[in-house]
């Protein structure tokens, strides 16, 4: 999201086919340059790792060995020479960060810090890895980049100051980066607070057991992401236990699974009362148009009747000419055929209006 977010602002990112392209699981995309993350790929490949089995800290990046890897990022970076300000987005940065910027004198790092109990439920739905796995990594990843980009080379930044002020957070890493900050409020608005996935505290990380270096890191880098950063280095500064085992070994994996079933029900209880909502206002929607219908048929059964009582007058008239002016110009069949579609006339328009029988007319005509 925050790669997106600094894109918008004039961050350049490369040509879209060049970007990892969106899945199911994130439909707004990754917005990872396939080019860097292959080399990082190749990187800790060449030195016996992966994204999931970092190298040793004090990993030597300068050997001759890496020079044919040196040349294929060398025209990488190449290809923004045209661009302004440009950068790339990739986790495996936080282990291969020296050999970057060996090649990138004044390189600028964004560390996009989240609670380690969300990073590794995340690892989780996506890759399978167990939660004390993914703690695991949370801690190598950030201390690997705290050690290494010193104060005036990072800026870190807490993923939740996004849903609770975007603009200012982003105007504030816009101006550690050098973008110009006329596209910032823009940008902030596509923030989706509905779109936040599952979010823990700190309290969280406490009931689940997490280690307390775990949670030591965090509380840092959060003090560093509101702007005070005195004891972040030397917290981070640790020494790592042998690479993978270690600080989340006592990890109670039953409190992050109920909290994201509590919220998973919310989800769904939020979910079910919006359906809800939408049906109210279908109900009420088509209770309106019923009951305009039934104005308009009763204004019809009105108009109706007004004809049929002026039909039966004019039938009386008629009878009564008949009757007692033998002398009217109109002649004798075409009066009757007159008074016959006059009372077929009439007598339809009951049968639509459904109206009782009427007795006959007093007057001796048969124009019920």
């Amino acid at each position: 999201m925050v790669t997106r977010l600094l894109h918008c602002c004039g961050l350049e990112l490369g040509p879209e086919s060049d970007l990892m392209p969106p899945q199911a699981d994130n439909p707004e995309g990754f917005w990872e340059h396939l080019g860097f993350v292959a080399l990082n790929e190749e990187l800790l490949n060449e030195l016996g790792g992966a994204w999931d089995l970092p190298p040793k800290a004090d990993e030597n990046f300068t050997e001759a060995r890496l020079d044919p890897l040196r040349m294929k990022a060398q025209l990488l970076i190449e290809g923004f020479e045209s661009a302004g300000l440009w950068g790339w987005k990739d986790p495996r940065n936080s282990l291969t960060l020296p050999f970057w910027q060996d090649l990138l004198p004044g390189l600028k790092t964004l560390i996009v810090v989240r609670n380690p109990l969300e990073v590794a439920y995340s690892m989780r739905e996506r890759n399978g890895t167990s939660l004390s796995l993914g703690l695991r990594l949370w801690e190598i990843y950030n201390r690997r980049l705290i050690e290494i980009a010193n104060e005036q080379q990072r800026l870190v930044t807490h993923y939740d100051l996004f849903f609770d002020d975007p603009e200012t957070e982003l105007r504030r890493i816009a101006h550690f980066m050098g973008l110009p900050d006329a596209k910032v409020a823009n940008a902030a608005t596509l923030v989706t607070r509905q779109k936040r996935h599952t979010r823990f505290s700190i309290d969280d990380l406490m009931d689940a057991r997490v280690s307390g270096e775990v949670i030591q890191l965090y509380r840092a880098l959060i003090s560093e992401a509101k702007g005070k950063v005195e004891r972040t280095s030397q917290d981070a500064k640790q020494e790592e236990p042998d690479l993978l085992p270690g600080s989340a070994s006592q990890l109670d994996a039953s409190v992050p699974e109920r909290i994201v079933r509590i919220e998973h029900l919310e989800h769904k209880i939020r979910q079910l009362s919006q359906h809800l909502a939408w049906q109210d206002q279908l109900l009420l929607a088509k209770s309106i148009s019923l009951a305009e219908s039934e104005a308009q048929v009763e204004e019809l059964r009105n108009r109706l009747r007004k004809q049929l009582q002026a039909a039966k007058r004019l039938c009386r008239l008629l009878v009564a000419l008949a009757n007692g002016k033998s002398d009217c110009c109109l002649e004798g069949e075409i009066f009757s055929a007159a008074v016959a579609r006059i009372v077929r006339l009439w007598a339809s328009g009951k049968n639509r209006l459904d109206l009782p029988e009427v007795a006959n007319d007093p007057s001796g005509g048969h124009c019920d």
